[in-house]
């Protein structure tokens, strides 16, 4: 019995905060479908079962993350201390955000406080996270995409803003995000282009770049209540940024499976998710942009499908293990 309570702590001390990249994924397409479903009422059917699988998935994640945090707590501080793997922490409260939408959208009373209390947490783990870059310098080889993970998550709290939820906290979010990410933009691809490739296991990283002005878009129509000419210009730029990473697709394919193709996901999501409240919005009906719409959703949904079944054959052969931590920065 003591063998296998071993074997368990040195298990749980294997997981990533990556991890909580699964939910995050899988509650971004869920909530693309849910969009669609204004537009095609049979889509319903397939954005509450994401939702549920989120929320299972999702808690599954926390409570085996809780257990490191319980049993292999230096392990944990490690994680929270480092700052690359410390990105990924705020996976957690943007699938709350995410669930708490589809809650207020389905008339649970309880999805305004559960989204006030996701963006309550997500500010404090973005400081936390933005302290850690500038207590330990981050050196510019060190930067990477991934970094835009807590400020896309503020972009997420006034796109999924609930009924009865504050716009005052959802305004506060936008405007932090604007200002870190057009902050940071610079910054990550100075990164790219000047100071070497980034490590193979970073690749799908680039992919992150997608997210803010994707976000931004549907954020500013869920705040202006329209998709305004500013929206458009956002989800234009994270347009071209897939159509970029598009071209490089020779280059994704040939990587070998990490935990951290699941920066493939939530980003394309979230493209799709802007495309659909795009054409959702439209005065007048435009097959253009219905095709695009429903295109990128396939699109995403096809390279979440296929990472979920690259990720559960990991698991049954056991090849989720420390190698798919992660790289620490120092």
């Amino acid at each position: 019995m003591w063998a296998m309570f071993a074997q368990f702590k040195s298990n749980v001390g294997s997981i990533s905060p990556a991890y909580f990249g699964v939910g995050m994924g899988l509650g971004g397409l869920a909530s693309a479908w849910l969009q669609a479903a204004s537009l095609y009422p049979g889509a319903a059917g397939v954005a509450h079962a994401l939702f549920l699988l989120t929320a299972v998935i999702g808690s599954t994640v926390t409570l085996a993350y809780g257990a490191k945090v319980m049993f292999q707590f230096k392990l944990a501080v490690e994680d929270f201390c480092d700052t690359n793997i410390a990105n990924f922490f705020p996976g957690f409260t943007i699938s709350l955000l995410l669930l708490a939408s589809w809650l207020d959208q389905q008339n649970f009373a309880l999805s305004a406080p559960l989204w006030s209390f996701a963006a309550i947490l997500h500010i404090g783990l973005a400081i936390s996270v933005l302290r850690i870059w500038i207590v330990h310098n981050v050196e510019i080889t060190i930067a990477n995409p991934s970094m835009f993970v807590p400020i896309a998550g503020l972009f997420v709290v006034p796109a999924t803003l609930p009924d009865d939820g504050s716009s005052t906290i959802a305004l506060f979010c936008f405007a932090v995000a604007l200002l870190f990410w057009l902050a940071l933009l610079p910054v990550v691809l100075n990164r790219i282009l000047f100071h070497g490739q980034l490590p193979q296991q970073f690749l799908p990283t680039l992919f992150v770049l997608i997210a803010p002005p994707a976000l931004a878009a549907s954020s500013t129509a869920v705040l202006s209540g329209a998709f305004t000419p500013l929206s458009e210009g956002f989800f234009f730029a994270g347009l071209f940024i897939a159509l970029l990473l598009a071209t490089m697709a020779r280059r994704f394919f040939a990587l070998s499976f990490h935990m951290s193709w699941w920066a493939f996901t939530f980003p394309s999501a979230a493209l799709a998710g802007a495309a659909l409240t795009r054409y959702a919005m439209m005065s007048e009906p435009d097959l253009g942009a219905g095709v695009l719409a429903v295109g990128l959703l396939l699109i995403a949904t096809l390279i979440i499908g296929f990472v979920s079944w690259c990720t559960l054959r990991a698991l049954i052969s056991g090849a989720l293990s420390n190698a798919d931590r992660v790289p620490p920065s120092a």
